[in-house]
């Protein structure tokens, strides 16, 4: 006759099922995750150049919006008491 499994045994097993499932299904997101991310977000930089009927070359370069002026941000010039200023002008 089969010995019966006790409640404990059983619930034990179904834990340790249970911890596999969510392992696997981590490990599925985890690489689903990754690949999505690499599909969308290469990581060169995309510009085109194009050059109309009379030889002008357009250059386009895609820097997402951001653009940075020089002199915008930084520390000014000492003034002539030896303080320094800094400041955004």
């Amino acid at each position: 006759m089969a010995e019966p499994v006790s409640r404990i045994a059983e619930a034990r097993r179904r834990a340790a099922d249970a911890k596999q499932a969510a392992l696997a299904l981590a490990a599925a997101g985890f690489l689903a995750i990754a690949l999505l991310a690499r599909v969308s977000h290469p990581a060169q930089t995309s510009s085109s150049s194009s050059s109309s009927s009379t030889g002008v070359v357009v250059q386009s370069d895609d820097d997402q919006g951001f653009s940075l002026q020089p002199g915008q941000l930084g520390q000014s010039s000492a003034s002539q008491g030896g303080a320094a200023q800094t400041g955004v002008s």
